[in-house]
């Protein structure tokens, strides 16, 4: 993981970022898709969840136009889903969803690697924690995913929910990791290149895209040094 002077918190209520849309986000243009984030929760509690109480810290979707996130599950919520972290896929209109999961004790404070894989040739969705492989699930037959207008956002997915705590080193690529690589992106931080289209450090005041042209915006920034 980089490590430079300053970085940016996510208060929980409504720091985030917005990447323009483009096709390159979309698992239905690229065919497989995979995003990979270092995240540290700042509580286990987050004040502004949705649904069963879930945090979206990091998708592309908004109602009509569902594609994919990332959820982490707050205490307390009414699916003893405790520390649950998910990556999911979901048809257009949003209510069903398939994801793959780990469900470990999180310590506040704590840096995590969280990886997520969608791959529309065998239809299934894989989450890895830390470069490794956790939970596989397919989607064939229950979601159909299509490419939307929603852009991806990092600590929230659709402003209904916001995570609190630090999120760095963003990345996606337009093709599936191998296990491997992503082993080695824990272990070594040796990056593959072949097909990363963006990549966010998000250890100073912009978000740019170091891969490639997808700059976003940061809304409501704390920086910490």
């Amino acid at each position: 993981m980089t490590t430079e002077n300053s970085y940016l918190y996510f208060d929980g209520a409504q720091t985030y970022i917005e990447i323009p849309n483009d096709p390159d986000f979309s698992v239905t243009t690229t065919g497989q898709l995979t995003v990979s984030a270092w995240i540290k929760p700042e509580t286990l509690t987050f004040p502004h969840t949705e649904g069963s109480g879930y945090v979206h810290w990091l998708g592309k979707g908004e109602t009509g136009q569902q594609e994919w996130t990332f959820r982490i599950y707050s205490q307390g919520n009414t699916e003893n889903r405790e520390n649950r972290i998910s990556f999911y896929v979901f048809n257009p209109e949003g209510g069903l969803g398939v994801g793959s999961y780990f469900q470990d004790t999180v310590q506040v404070g704590e840096w995590i690697q969280v990886t997520g894989v969608a791959d529309n040739q065998s239809q299934q969705t894989t989450i890895y924690k830390d470069g490794i492989k956790r939970h596989s699930d397919v989607y064939t037959g229950k979601i159909t995913p299509e490419a939307g207008n929603a852009p991806p956002r990092i600590g929230t997915r659709d402003l209904n929910s916001f995570f609190q705590g630090e999120i760095r080193e963003v990345r996606v690529w337009n093709r599936l990791l191998t296990d491997s690589e992503i082993a080695d992106l824990y272990n070594t931080n040796n990056i593959p290149t072949n097909g990363l289209i963006a990549e966010y450090l998000l250890t100073q005041d912009i978000a740019p895209d170091s891969a490639g042209s997808h700059n976003g915006i940061i809304y409501f920034p704390t920086w910490i040094s």
